[in-house]
Order: structure tokens, then C-alpha cells, then sequence
């Protein structure tokens, strides 16, 4: 099967939108997953999409969309589990229920997702990609909650393409830095209402975020991407990655992707983290064998 059916979830704008009609052109018929009804007229009038209503949270609605991918025949190749939230705020703002509900749609909602249409992808021997982001990878103020979910994809990524290797199917994930979405504008209220519930000691700080949400900095095309002066990516660079996991012969288990101030960013946060490791007793290399090791691990990649 030349162009074999993919499952794409959160496909009502951004990243999954947009992979979604990367998909279909190529000439895939896509199953593309949207929260609202609203969102299912839009993407029914692309060729090759099949709008399907499912909420990632909701057991029963997974097992509808289920079924109706079964009824049309067609079997499934790729899963693409894209659909997540994100808010922002101070841990002590966030209470066990907003937890949860984030933990739901991004951690359970893949697993959820993944353990419905499982044995339609080890049928297919096919793929399964899991969007994930470089919060999965790193963590900062204010973000806690959010890439705390991030950093269980990781996990459960790595696990899964092992359980799954042996029916010959891949699991990769794309760790995307800022990209163009809605995903912000979504999660904004949530985020505004962490920050506008912040107790003692923590609400003069609180107030301080609140009135930089007010006074948005522009970003400045013409000066170098920095912490203060982001520059988002078009989802396109997503949708690239995630057709190489689908398809490649020999996809990557992690796909970084996002501009080069953010991918510096990770190597960093990576490279900290390791010495961070090696700096105890048990695991102390020295400067000479860490290079060794990494030689080894280069060399190890090329013969892989």
C-alpha cells in the first residue's frame, strides 16, 4: 500500500491541522480527530480527510472513533497523537483537578488513544509518532505542570517503541519548539486565571506577570532570537519530521526540531544535566573519559 491511512488527533488548527493537509496532498487518506462539532465541517471539504469527533479524554468517544475507522475498511497504518493542552502558572495555583485534566489530555489522552488502535497498527505494521515538545527535554518557572506531562511522553515513548519493536512496529516523538498555533491563544485564559488566584508570598509576582501580559513585547525580526525575543517556527517543520517517522526507513527515535537558539537551548540543558549525573561519587568521569564515552556513542551511531 503505497499511500497507507493515518490517524492524526487535534487536527482542528495548528501543528495537527496542518500535518493533517500535509498528509492528505501526498496522497493519504487521513483520519483527522477534532473536540467540536463545529471544527468537522472545515476539514471534511479537503480531499482525503475523514473528520472524526473524539475527545482524547473521554474513553467512550476513542472507542466510536474506533469504530468507525474499522467500518471503512481501509485498516490503519500511522497514528499521530497530537492532540495537548498547555497553561502556564505557579505550582501552588494549580489545583489536583487542573492537574489532572492536563495530565488527561496529555499523557492519558496518547495512552488512551494508542491502546484503541494498537492492533490496527501491529496489523499494518506500521507507525506511531507521538508530538511531543523540547519542554520534554527541559523545564523552567511557571512551566512546571506543563512540561511535567512533556517529560512523561518522553518516557512513555521509549517504553512503548520497546514493548512494540518486536511486532515490527516504531514509535518516535517530535520534540517541536515555539511554533505558530493556536495552542497559546487556547490555553491563555487558563493561564491568566492561574496567575490571577496566586496567595501570598507569591502575589506581588503574580501581579507582575499579569501586567507583562498587558504589555506583550514585539518580537524584533532584525535582532537574534533570544529568551525575550522569541521567534516561533512554522508548524511546517513539524509536519516534515513526523512524515520521516511515519515513513523513513529507519526513523529516528526523536526528532528535535525548532530554530537553532532553541535546539542550543536543549544541547545545553543536556549537557548540564550529564555533569550534573557524573558529579557524585559513583559516576565521576573525568574530563578525558567523558570524551571517550561520547567518541564511543558517535561511533556506535555510524555502525547502528
Amino acid at each position: 500500500m503505497k499511500t497507507p491511512p493515518i490517524l492524526v488527533t487535534g487536527a482542528s488548527t495548528g501543528i495537527g491541522n496542518h500535518l493533517a493537509r500535509y498528509l492528505a496532498e501526498r496522497g493519504h487518506t487521513v483520519f483527522a480527530t477534532v473536540r467540536k462539532a463545529q471544527d468537522m465541517e472545515s476539514l471534511g471539504q479537503i480531499e482525503r480527510v475523514i473528520p472524526l469527533q473524539m475527545d482524547v479524554r473521554d474513553r467512550q468517544s476513542v472507542e466510536a472513533a474506533l469504530l468507525k475507522v474499522m467500518e471503512t475498511g481501509l485498516g490503519l497504518y500511522g497514528l499521530v497523537n497530537n492532540a495537548g493542552v498547555g497553561e502556564l502558572g505557579m505550582f501552588s495555583t494549580w489545583t489536583d483537578e487542573d492537574l489532572f485534566d492536563i495530565f488527561n489530555v496529555n499523557v492519558f489522552g496518547p495512552h488512551r488513544v494508542t491502546n484503541a488502535f494498537v492492533r490496527l497498527i501491529i496489523e499494518a505494521h506500521g507507525r506511531i509518532v507521538n508530538i511531543g515538545s523540547q519542554g520534554g527535554m527541559i523545564s523552567s518557572k511557571y512551566f512546571g505542570p506543563y512540561t511535567m506531562t512533556k517529560h512523561a511522553l518522553e518516557a512513555y515513548t521509549v517504553a512503548l517503541n520497546d514493548e512494540l519493536r518486536p511486532y515490527q512496529v516504531w514509535v518516535s516523538i517530535v520534540q517541536p519548539g515555539g511554533i505558530i498555533s493556536n495552542i497559546g491563544n487556547n490555553s491563555f485564559p487558563g493561564t491568566l486565571a492561574h496567575f490571577e488566584r496566586a496567595e501570598p508570598p507569591f502575589r506581588d509576582e503574580a501581579q507582575q506577570v499579569l501586567a507583562g501580559f498587558n504589555q506583550p513585547d514585539e518580537p524584533h525580526p532584525d535582532e537574534p532570537e533570544s529568551a525575550s525575543n522569541r521567534k516561533p517556527s512554522s508548524p511546517e517543520i513539524v509536519s516534515v519530521a513526523a512524515y520521516d517517522a511515519l515513513f523513513s526507513e529507519k526513523p529516528k527515535l526523536r526528532y528535535l526540531v525548532g530554530t537553532h537558539w532553541e535546539g542550543n537551548r536543549v544541547i545545553n540543558a543536556l549537557i548540564q544535566k550529564l555533569l550534573d549525573e557524573n558529579d557524585n561519587p559513583q559516576h565521576n568521569y573525568s574530563r578525558d573519559e567523558l570524551i571517550e564515552l561520547l567518541d564511543r556513542h558517535i561511533e556506535q551511531r555510524k555502525t547502528a
